[in-house]
């Protein structure tokens, strides 16, 4: 074994990963263990008895849930028959992926009583999830994090199966998060601790072409941003998990959906920051169709949420260090275990990052575009849907005529006359001033 990459498996913190939060707990281990205290039962039986009590039931559980015929109320009537179905249904979702049917049965049921959060719950909700609707969603959410963990040997068809799954989870959570209006603080915690976690398992390893978090590394990541944001607004997140967000996301920079949602993200945010900071008159940061900023944010909040969004993946020039990037606990271990690899920062993903350090910085640009006022409507496409190849776009777009530097809504009225070379290395300066500042912002 070499020494080096065993010496650096058991480093507990990097310089780097310390940040804002160095004096707040971190929960990055907790969400490493997600799923090891919410084992079935049936864990401890032999997996043909399991798998045959698992398979019966859930099919029953499935048949009355009104999706290939009426739904009829549920006959669980009690907690105790709840949390039984529930041991087996757990189990279900870890089930080999050639019981597809069984775990498709497993993941409706869930998403069908999981709307007992929302205004309107499913007729088949078990009545005692009805009464505390809190608490049993988050032992479902719980649960549920079998679903996105990675199967060996399994082909694409399968996988891709597997995938299917998780979108049905994940737009369950979405709406929830949208549109219900009990969820209480500790089901948030849950909810974004399961979002953290399912990430960090997809998108810790090294990048592998088409298995399933190559499939669904873009979905994860902005249902992530998305329902964090709203969490923002509705149940502000503790800086512990603004800390294990932090530190998840450096684990995860290889990934180049991860800086394109960041970039998704910053420009959403900044295009609210303009408004409150300048006014309505100030030159608009165009931000594409989908506004995913909730609409009931406050402008506090927005502030917040911007500088602690931009603090996320750490120092952008370590995108250009492989060492840097590459010094996980994820890339350790496929070093040790790889014949042939001497070193983490060997693996052939990092080869992504030029193109990634590039799509960082490009989204910076735009940020300091926006607070200057020349902002351009391509920064969109360009940073956030990856759409570097296609200049059909850029062509046939409208030549952008730039504003006046800082723009005339930014300035300071002054009651005297200024030359046009003072007034030029003004212009200069601020600008170098906005981006030494937002450097800084986002280095510490």
């Amino acid at each position: 074994m070499n020494l080096g990459l065993f010496n650096r498996m058991n480093l507990k913190e990097s310089s780097e990963s310390k940040g804002m939060y160095s004096e707040w707990t971190s929960l990055s281990l907790a969400i490493q263990q997600s799923g090891e205290d919410t084992q079935s039962v049936l864990e401890k039986f032999g997996l043909p008895v399991s798998k045959d009590i698992t398979v019966a039931l859930v099919h029953q559980l499935a048949s009355n849930l009104g999706i290939t015929q009426p739904a009829e109320p549920s006959h669980l009537s009690s907690d105790k028959d709840v949390q039984w179905c529930m041991e087996v249904i757990c189990f279900g979702l870890s089930l080999s992926l050639t019981e597809h049917e069984a775990i498709k049965d497993c993941v409706n049921v869930y998403c069908e009583w999981l709307t007992a959060l929302l205004p309107n719950p499913k007729i088949c909700v078990p009545q005692p999830i009805l009464d505390d609707p809190n608490l049993y969603s988050r032992k479902m959410i719980s649960h549920l994090h079998y679903l996105f963990v990675p199967r060996k040997g399994e082909g694409f068809d399968t996988i891709h199966r597997q995938a299917v799954f998780c979108h049905r989870v994940l737009r369950t959570l979405q709406q929830i998060a949208h549109e219900s209006k009990m969820l209480e603080r500790d089901t948030w915690e849950a909810l974004l601790l399961f979002l953290l976690a399912i990430n960090d398992t997809l998108l810790s390893p090294p990048t592998v072409k088409d298995d399933v978090a190559d499939q669904l590394c873009e979905r994860v990541l902005s249902v992530l941003f998305e329902i964090w944001l709203i969490a923002c607004a509705q149940c502000f997140p503790a800086p512990p998990l603004w800390k294990t967000l932090r530190e998840s996301c450096m684990n995860w920079r290889h990934r180049v959906a991860l800086v394109e949602q960041w970039n998704r993200v910053n420009l959403a945010l900044t295009s609210k920051v303009l408004v409150f900071m300048y006014g309505p008159s100030f030159p608009e940061l165009k931000i594409g169709e989908d506004d995913i900023i909730p609409p009931g944010m406050s402008n506090d909040c927005i502030a917040q949420s911007w500088y602690r969004f931009l603090n996320t993946i750490g120092n952008p020039v370590s995108l250009t260090k492989p060492k840097v990037i590459s010094q996980t606990q994820k890339f350790l271990q496929f070093a040790i275990s790889t014949d042939g690899i001497a070193d983490p920062c060997q693996h052939s993903c990092l080869q992504a990052l030029p193109l990634i350090f590039l799509k960082a910085i490009k989204g910076i640009a735009g940020q300091v575009d926006a607070f200057l006022g020349i902002a351009q409507p391509i920064w969109w496409d360009s940073v956030v849907t990856g759409a570097w190849g296609s200049t059909d776009k850029n062509k046939n777009a409208t030549p952008v005529t730039h504003s006046p530097t800082p723009p005339t809504q930014r300035r300071l009225a002054k009651s005297f006359s200024v030359t046009q070379s003072s007034a030029t290395k003004g212009i200069r300066y601020s600008f170098f001033l906005f981006l030494l500042l937002v450097l800084v912002v986002i280095v510490h």
